[in-house]
C-alpha cells in the first residue's frame, strides 16, 4: 500500500485527493489552503494537501504528500 505520493506535487488537489484515496483507501486526504496552521500531529490515516490559497481546493499541490 503507497505512503508517499511525490508524482502528484504540482497536480490539482482534487485529483491528487482522489489519487491517494484510490491507491490507500485506509487513509484520507484534506485539502488546506497554504499558510494555514496545523498543529503538528503525526496521524497513520491521514494525508495533507496545500494549494494556494486564492485556488483552493483546486490549485497544483505545494507541499510533498505522505502519510502522517
Amino acid at each position: 500500500m503507497k505512503v508517499e505520493w511525490p508524482e502528484l506535487r504540482g497536480v490539482s488537489g482534487l485529483q491528487a485527493k482522489a489519487t491517494i484515496e484510490s491507491d490507500n483507501p485506509l487513509v484520507t486526504a484534506f485539502i488546506y489552503p497554504q499558510g494555514v496552521y496545523l498543529p503538528s500531529i503525526n496521524c497513520c490515516n491521514r494525508v495533507i494537501l496545500y494549494v494556494p490559497a486564492e485556488d483552493c481546493p483546486n490549485g497544483p499541490v505545494q507541499n510533498r504528500l505522505l502519510v502522517g
